[in-house]
């Protein structure tokens, strides 16, 4: 397997020759392989044959990535709804919550389909309740998470905001038929960073081994093991964290206090009145800070032709910052699909996918928002970790994003939550969800496309963020297949 470098996933950005993306197209990826072969023998600049490199390991998951004809795929939902035909998977491809590819001459499906199918598609979720198998009747939840954030947010809005403090535990382990005795390990678990909404942070407990815990206020934080067991074992950490929110309306009142306490108030013990170095997370236009948050990330936040074209056109002569975003959080909201899609690595531009097919999961949309956003001179960024709820139980990965807007500071915008609101026909929780969040996160990640401090070797399963973990040997990194993750909350408590 190929070492993994970093700094090359911007040659992504590159176009391949035309040959090896006609093969790709039609489904042959061994007549892919083949060209790229052939081009890197070629008088081609350096980072291009650095993007034929990365297409290798793209085709290597394409078969693994859409592993579902259509019969497969209708087979596996009528074993969980009787009556499910292809008319049902073809309405579902036609509202673009079906994503494939060609794989020698046929439609293949994603691997996550009946997932994406029995947890977005309200319809089939409608007819699972009422015809569905009781097996796939345990799959929708009697109260679903979106009731529980309904209750939970109007809490936070009549009191103008919460804390609430979250006991975790995350683990990794390799599964047995690839364990060999002896093998030396290398494993990096996602925690808490202490950043924004996120303080108080506790490492309770880790296995064993050589461990390394990055600072609290890492934007990429993990706590890494290495360690060579003759046993096939568990790689854990537990953790405790608080995690506060502030609701804002965006009323004249609210703007008055937000600007008292950006302007006016002591804070640590010093005088604001507009010193950035007092108030944290201010930054001011010119600086350092403002520029890293307005400019271009290769390879995904780019300023294409099409998107700068759909920024115009979404916020015309806009000038204020906070409705600058409103703008770009409604048309992503009202227009964009949310669907389960390929591995991140798999997307050379993450966001002109989801602009160009409007659909996408959280991280997809997430980042379209803050492409949006840069383009436009507003100040974007990334958050990213697990999504909780208020009771013990499993959690999953959630991606969202933060802009800037005076005087408020740093926002929050989950696009994804946002939609799922619209398409429920919520609309004050579709508008919550425009600079106020929820307080049942995990904050690992505070940047987007960053390296672990303890470096890895390989390609890591997702190379833009961390949110169930990484886990290679020194011959080999391991992908989600080979892995198996558990991410729980084991308490909840509310302080205020």
């Amino acid at each position: 397997m190929r070492e993994f470098r970093q700094e090359d996933l911007r040659t992504l950005a590159l176009e391949l020759p035309d040959e090896i993306l006609k093969y790709k197209q039609c489904g042959d990826l061994k007549g892919a392989r083949e060209a790229v072969s052939r081009w890197m023998e070629r008088p081609v600049a350096e980072d291009l044959k650095k993007r034929m490199e990365l297409e290798l390991m793209i085709l290597d998951e394409y078969p693994s990535q859409f592993p579902y004809t259509g019969d497969e795929v209708v087979r596996m939902m009528a074993d969980l709804l009787p009556g499910f035909d292809r008319s049902d998977l073809d309405r579902i491809d036609r509202d673009g919550r079906a994503e494939w590819v060609i794989l020698d001459g046929e439609k293949h499906y994603i691997h996550n389909i009946i997932r994406n199918i029995t947890g977005n598609d309200n319809e089939i979720i409608a007819r699972i309740r009422e015809n569905g198998t009781d097996e796939a009747k345990k799959k929708i939840p009697q109260e679903s998470l979106t009731e529980i954030l309904t209750r939970a947010n109007a809490e936070i809005m009549e009191n103008g905001g919460s804390k609430w403090r979250f006991h975790m535990r995350t683990s990794i382990r390799l599964k047995d038929e690839l364990f060999r005795p002896g093998m030396k390990l290398k494993v990096h678990l996602p925690i808490p960073a202490e950043h924004h909404q996120t303080s108080e942070v506790k490492i309770l407990s880790h296995a064993d081994g050589c461990v390394t815990i990055d600072p609290p206020d890492s934007l990429y934080r993990s706590i890494c093991f290495e360690d060579t067991p003759e046993e096939n074992r568990e790689f854990f950490v537990e953790y405790e964290y608080t995690v506060s929110s502030v609701y804002h309306d965006y009323s004249p009142e609210d703007e008055a206090r937000s600007r008292k306490l950006r302007g006016e108030e002591k804070i640590s013990g010093g005088e604001a009145k507009g010193d950035s170095s007092v108030i944290p997370d201010r930054i001011v236009p010119g600086t350092e800070q403002w520029e890293l948050y307005t400019k271009e990330q290769y390879p995904h936040i780019r300023f294409s032709l099409y998107l700068t074209a759909l920024a115009k056109e979404i916020v015309g002569d806009e000038k204020r910052p906070l409705e600058i975003a409103r703008k770009i959080y409604d048309y992503i909201t009202r227009n964009v699909k949310y669907s389960l899609v390929r591995e991140y690595f798999l997307i050379p531009d993450i966001p002109q996918y989801c602009a160009r097919n409007l659909r996408g999961d959280c991280g997809v949309q997430a980042l379209l928002f803050i492409t949006l956003c840069r383009i436009c001179g507003v100040p974007a960024k990334w958050q990213s970790g697990l999504n909780a709820r208020p009771k013990p139980g499993k959690v999953g990965p959630h991606d969202w994003a933060m802009f800037y807007a005076e005087p408020y500071g740093w926002l929050f915008a989950d696009p994804s939550f946002g939609g799922s609101a619209f398409d429920d026909g919520d609309e004050p929780r579709r508008k919550y969800y425009f600079g106020n969040l929820d307080s049942f996160r995990m904050v690992a990640n505070n940047a987007f496309q960053q390296a672990f401090a303890d470096a890895k070797k390989y390609r890591p399963i997702d190379p833009y963020d961390n949110q169930t973990g990484e886990l290679e040997s020194e011959e080999r990194g391991f992908g989600s297949a080979d892995l198996i993750t558990e991410q729980e909350m084991l308490s909840a408590e509310k302080i205020s």
